[in-house]
């Protein structure tokens, strides 16, 4: 089992609200649906940075996919989700097929 530390932190009357239901709501206590949330919250600012990059060609699809713990076809599916389109034209597509069978 992981190390456990002890964090102490000062929260808004409406995000102590927000842990409270979604502990109501799940069936766990306070703590747990703080860890949830705040993993849910992780995730979701790695797919915005990770395809922020990849909007402005600082990263491939693949290595977004990567860093955000998801496949490719998930990441993908993400920027899909923001509107982002491949650059890849469908010749460097097969290029990069042909280099995964090797």
């Amino acid at each position: 089992m992981s190390e456990v530390e002890f964090l102490g932190a000062r929260l808004e009357k409406d995000i102590i609200k927000m842990v409270e239901e979604t502990a109501k709501e799940e069936h766990v206590d306070k703590t747990k649906a703080l860890k949830d949330l705040i993993l849910l919250g992780r995730k979701q600012f790695l797919i915005n940075k990770y395809l922020g990059m990849y909007k402005n060609g600082l990263c491939s699809i693949d290595k977004a996919a990567e860093e955000c713990n998801l496949t490719i076809n998930e990441m993908m599916k993400e920027a899909a989700k923001q509107g982002l389109k491949s650059t890849e034209t469908i010749e460097e597509y097969k290029q990069g097929l042909k280099l995964l069978l090797k």
